[in-house]
């Protein structure tokens, strides 16, 4: 199995597109890919004073340069679907999402305290038994953030796909559009672990592909022609 891991994003779109209560939808089993976790939200949501109405998919709510260059929306249908069905990110309101999961709008942090754990923290250890079994012997594209990456317990025998950018010689530090552009490539052209060294967008190609154990670890450089 093959998933993609994707950022969260602290900026968030106000925009909405579903003017039902997050509540109802949950009774009627729809945009919500882990409903096991409700009995963690809904203590969150009322702690924390969140409006459960109206309501946004995640990859329209979040609005960080990863998730606007990715331009989900104008993705082909095919690709579109493809994300749907492998791609999680996270939320500090919700925990494990899918992209397509309904969010409420809110502006917590995984700095935010409940019952004298971070956010962070407390996803971590609830998130960590389910992770490891989900990604149990997968193949993982992790696209996430630093901070996001301690909230997520991957498996030791999950091959773990990561990306280093160089521009101009330089590492790149912000590389959110860089990894929304490399996921854009992955799903639209069916890349695997094998093809990895195909991967190409703007100027940036492949130039080493480094294995450690299970790490696979792609280092993408270009001349910084565009970004």
């Amino acid at each position: 199995m093959i998933f993609y891991l994707l950022p969260w994003s602290k900026k968030k779109s106000r925009m909405d597109i579903v003017k039902e209560d997050l509540l109802e939808v949950w009774k009627d089993r729809r945009g919500n890919r882990f409903d096991f976790l409700n009995g963690v939200r809904l203590p969150l949501i009322k702690e924390f004073g969140v409006s459960t109405s109206p309501l946004a998919p995640v990859w329209r709510r979040y609005k960080g340069k990863f998730w606007e260059d990715l331009s989900f929306w104008a993705l082909p249908s095919r690709v579109q679907q493809d994300i749907e069905d492998r791609a999680l990110s996270l939320s500090p309101l919700m925990g494990l999402v899918g992209v397509g999961d309904l969010l409420p709008y809110e502006n917590l942090s995984w700095k935010d305290r409940y019952k004298g754990k971070t956010l962070r923290s407390l996803w971590k250890e609830i998130l960590k038994p389910y992770t490891q079994k989900m990604f149990d012997s997968s193949v993982v594209f992790n696209f996430l953030s630093s901070e996001e990456r301690e909230v997520i317990t991957l498996p030791e025998n999950a091959r773990v796909v990561s990306f280093e950018y160089v521009r101009k010689g330089k590492r790149v530090i912000n590389s959110l559009p860089h990894r929304a552009y490399t996921l854009r490539y992955i799903v639209e052209m069916k890349v695997d672990t094998n093809t990895l060294s195909k991967i190409n967008f703007l100027d940036y190609k492949v130039s080493k592909v480094k294995e450690e154990g299970n790490a696979i670890k792609v280092v993408m450089e270009s001349e910084g022609k565009y970004i």
